[in-house]
């Protein structure tokens, strides 16, 4: 069975220090459209780093891929998020073994 993570993109760090980060919210084991729909449930709550104070939220979505606008006094920031296959994670070889076994 496939192991999809459910992935944010978006802006870390201070001032010069800024660039632009992935994390892995959680993790589905099972079909795509599963790991969507924890994506598409996931999405609306989330609280992206920056702005500190989010004056307007705006979500929009583009087939399985949402965007997150975060409106902050000074500046928009914003957040894709994707859901991606997990096909090997050197930490893990067990997941690695997984996907070999099924192709």
């Amino acid at each position: 069975m496939a192991r999809w993570a459910l992935v944010v993109e978006e802006t870390v760090g201070l001032d010069k220090n800024r660039t632009w980060g992935s994390k892995v919210l959680g993790e589905v084991e099972g079909t795509r459209e599963e790991a969507v729909e924890e994506l598409r449930r996931l999405v609306p709550s989330y609280t992206p780093q920056h702005p500190f104070n989010i004056r307007r939220r705006t979500l929009l979505r583009d087939g399985d891929t949402y965007l997150l606008i975060a409106q902050g006094s000074m500046r928009d920031y914003h957040c894709v998020f994707k859901v991606w296959e997990l096909l090997w994670d050197s930490t893990r070889p067990e997941v690695q073994a997984e996907r070999l076994a099924e192709d």
